[in-house]
């Protein structure tokens, strides 16, 4: 694309000069000035879209070299995101409150029903007791 600028920029730069007749009028000189201008113009626009090209590859690299790092710290994060949530019934109202499974690791959890506004209170639960929990209670 920039060639073919180029290239014409050149040819009506050739016919004005081989208009001998007319090179010292204003409008020849005005003319000269506009093709500076333009040509100008073209390497400027080509030097930005040389730019903007090795911007882009460095941005892809740089966003490679982030999805792996995000890969490396984060992947065992992301298998916890897709637990299934557990859900502690409420003795007073019958309601079903949401317990995170990350929060069945802790020795006591406090949970406020959004129904009655009870507190409930898991302590000491265990493992075996999270899994049946989490189970629903069936064994």
């Amino acid at each position: 694309m920039y060639v073919n600028l180029k290239r014409d920029l050149s040819y009506i730069e050739g016919l004005l000069e081989g208009d001998e007749n007319h090179r010292d009028h204003v409008e020849s000189k005005a003319l000269h000035r506009l093709l500076d201008i333009v040509d100008q113009l073209v390497e400027s626009v080509e030097q930005l879209d040389r730019r903007q090209s090795e911007l882009e590859e460095y941005v892809e690299a740089v966003d490679e070299d982030l999805n792996d790092l995000e890969l490396l710290v984060y992947d065992d994060e992301d298998d916890e995101e897709f637990d299934e949530p557990v859900y502690v019934v409420c003795p007073e109202c019958g309601e079903e409150v949401v317990v995170e499974a990350e929060d069945l690791e802790d020795d006591s959890i406090e949970l406020l029903c959004p129904k009655c506004n009870t507190v409930l209170e898991l302590q000491d639960i265990h493992d075996e007791e999270a899994k049946e929990i989490m189970d629903g209670g069936t064994d």
